[in-house]
């Protein structure tokens, strides 16, 4: 192995172990207990070392966010292929969203609910144009566009449509997350009602174009 190619690999893996480290402490405290200090101290690299790598807490963070991000809706994209009905997509679709997010417990909801600009660059999902920006919203947009009384629905009004059906499972997670006493079978019974809520109101969307 060539001497650049030996340090471009040592290079990738202490930015790995950085955010390793820094989505371990995130899951175990919540990003606002983050610090660089705490990164160095778990993995037993100075302060300095971690800033040749990172400018500072923001750009782990974003990173570490974007790293998430994108294997999540990588994850949601091969569950929803298990299909090809859109009803039954999006089925699977929410449901592993749901289920994965609940997996992960407090860190999403301390991640989701972090209002600081850096974390909302990833998370923020309801300005106008998400679908373009925020591929798990696209991707939900262009299920919603194989119903069949979607099909000449305008693109702003599916992407309303997803911003809804996205944050309503939102709003359940976090109280399933918060609520940590509920029965498995009535989380289940909770996510089904859910999906087929949701589900329903968007095949009832009255076809057509709208302004």
């Amino acid at each position: 192995m060539k001497r650049h190619e030996r340090q471009e690999r040592e290079r990738d893996e202490r930015r790995k172990a950085i955010l390793d480290a820094a989505g371990q402490i995130a899951s175990e405290e919540g990003l606002e207990r983050l610090s660089i200090r705490k990164i160095a101290e778990r993995i037993e690299y100075s302060p300095g070392i971690i800033y040749h790598y990172f400018s500072g807490k923001e750009a782990i963070v974003e990173q570490l966010l974007q790293q998430d991000y994108q294997q999540f809706v990588s994850d949601l994209r091969a569950e929803g292929a298990k299909e090809t009905r859109p009803e039954r997509v999006f089925e699977q679709t929410m449901r592993h969203f749901i289920e994965t997010s609940l997996a992960d417990g407090s860190r999403y909801r301390n991640i989701m609910l972090n209002e600081s600009p850096s974390v909302l660059s990833q998370t923020a999902v309801l300005f106008r144009g998400a679908s373009e920006q925020r591929a798990a919203i696209g991707m939900l947009c262009g299920i919603l566009r194989d119903f069949e009384n979607m099909r000449d629905k305008e693109d702003s009004e599916i992407e309303r449509t997803a911003q809804i059906i996205w944050s309503a499972a939102f709003g359940l997670i976090l109280r399933l997350t918060v609520e940590k006493e509920i029965p498995a079978e009535q989380k289940e019974k909770l996510i089904d009602t859910y999906i087929a809520l949701m589900l329903a109101a968007a095949k009832d969307l009255p076809g057509g174009s709208s302004q």
